[in-house]
C-alpha cells in the first residue's frame, strides 16, 4: 500500500495522522521515516518507507 495520510496507533486505537501531512517534494524514497502522531492520546510513531510502499505509488498513474 502506498504511503498513507493516517494509521491506526497501536497504544490507544486514535487515529494517527502524518507529520507533515503534505509528501516530500521529490516524493518518498527507499528508507524515508515517515512520522504519525496520535490525535488521542499524543504518542508520536516512526515508520519506515519500504519496497512496497514504492511499488504501489509507482503503479497508481494519479500520483
Amino acid at each position: 500500500m502506498p504511503v498513507a495520510d493516517t494509521i491506526v496507533c497501536v497504544d490507544c486505537g486514535g487515529p494517527c495522522r502524518r507529520m507533515p501531512v503534505e509528501p516530500p517534494e521529490l516524493g518518498w524514497q527507499l528508507g524515508d521515516v515517515v512520522v504519525y502522531r496520535c490525535r488521542d492520546c499524543a504518542d508520536v510513531w516512526y515508520v519506515e518507507v519500504d519496497d512496497d510502499d514504492l511499488d504501489d505509488a509507482a503503479g497508481d498513474p494519479s500520483i
